[in-house]
């Protein structure tokens, strides 16, 4: 894994939301010396988790996420997904990051925000079966195996390895901050 100091990962997280693969990637990018925030609806809101594993606040709304440029936005969990989808500045975000070719990170059904956002034409994307005509519908393609990686776009679903796909994305970021110098 290629250390990210000086990168900083945004994770969009709603309160109730599933915690598994937040904590799995938000230990990883942290472990890779990157600066890790959290966006919601409001900045300073209290964000829980479903299972009161964690409690914490958000760093920034929505609306002020989609105004700074993160090298990574993460959609770990169902909650947020269905929750962001009608979120103007939740989507803007979403589509400024893929517009800047930041990395995009879905997983299980974050793919439904990533589908609202209009970002996964032509992809083929990691997410749950019942996940496939919402993705045919957009023009992407359900993935067979637990994990795809499409330009920046980084999807995985329940049963992959976590670990690999924050050092795949790790390795895009690095990769793209060398060939932009």
């Amino acid at each position: 894994m290629v250390d990210m100091m000086n990168k900083w990962v945004l994770f969009l997280a709603v309160d109730g939301f599933d915690a598994k693969a937040f904590q799995v990637l938000w230990k990883c990018f942290g472990d890779l010396n990157a600066s890790t925030r959290i966006a919601s609806f409001n900045a300073d809101e209290e964000i829980r988790d479903k299972d009161s594993l964690v409690n914490t606040h958000s760093d920034m709304s929505f609306a002020e996420a989609s105004e700074q440029p993160a090298d990574v936005i993460v959609v770990a969990d169902d909650v947020t997904a269905n929750s962001i989808v009608d979120s103007l500045a939740a989507m803007t975000a979403l589509t400024e990051a893929a517009d800047r070719n930041a990395a995009i990170v879905s997983i299980n059904d974050g793919a439904t925000a990533l589908i609202a956002a209009g970002i996964v034409e032509g992809m083929t994307i990691a997410a749950p079966q019942e996940l496939k005509e919402q993705l045919k519908n957009a023009g992407a393609k359900l993935s067979d195996e637990p994990m795809a990686v499409n330009n920046n776009i980084f999807s995985a679903r329940d049963g992959a390895d976590l670990q690999e796909l924050c050092s795949l994305v790790s390795e895009y970021i690095t990769t793209k901050r060398e060939e932009a110098a």
